[in-house]
């Protein structure tokens, strides 16, 4: 088997599991459950993953070694294979920890009933018969802001606790606490 072929390899590998994912959902799932905190760094809100191990950016790794490998086929196998070693690495290195931030940062909630439980606050002051905007306080990773009117109405000034009591055309129906 010559080298340029296990190149291939790796490059259609990795691109046909990756779009395997995308065309087939269930394989999105193994694609979540498949990655490991091996070795990271806590930064506060940040955790750095040092050692990218999931399924994404392995397969990121497969063809970057693969495209780089056969860029530099002309190179001594030595250099070729560092150069695209690290490449790959660098490559699963972005991927595994963007990946990891924005799930770490998604918002939690997900039904109506969840968004209506919180505390909100007005953020920017809602006039009489008007709008305003409403944000979310109290919970750690995530802020929900809406658009928001009151129940009855009348002005809310910024700062003022509220409760939603309706979500109507994606506008928060509010009341003072």
């Amino acid at each position: 088997m010559s080298m340029q072929t296990v190149y291939l390899t790796c490059m259609a590998g990795g691109i046909l599991l990756l779009l395997s994912s995308i065309v087939f959902s269930a394989f999105d799932d193994f694609f979540d459950l498949a990655a490991f905190d091996v070795c990271s760094i806590d930064l506060g809100e940040f955790d750095l993953d040092i050692l990218p191990v999931s399924m994404k950016s392995l397969c990121l790794a497969a063809t970057v070694f693969g495209s780089v490998s056969m860029l530099l086929i002309d190179q001594p196998a030595a250099i070729r294979h560092v150069i695209a070693g690290v490449s790959a690495y660098i490559g699963a290195f972005i991927v595994q920890n963007i990946t990891g931030f924005l799930k770490n940062h998604q918002s939690e909630a997900d039904t109506i009933e969840s968004i209506c439980s919180r505390s909100f606050v007005v953020n920017v002051s809602i006039p009489q018969q008007g709008y305003g905007s409403v944000a979310s306080i109290g919970q750690n990773r995530s802020v929900i802001t809406l658009p928001a009117k009151s129940v009855d109405g009348s002005e809310i000034a910024a700062g003022t606790k509220v409760q939603i009591v309706n979500i109507a055309q994606h506008v928060a129906i509010v009341m003072k606490q």
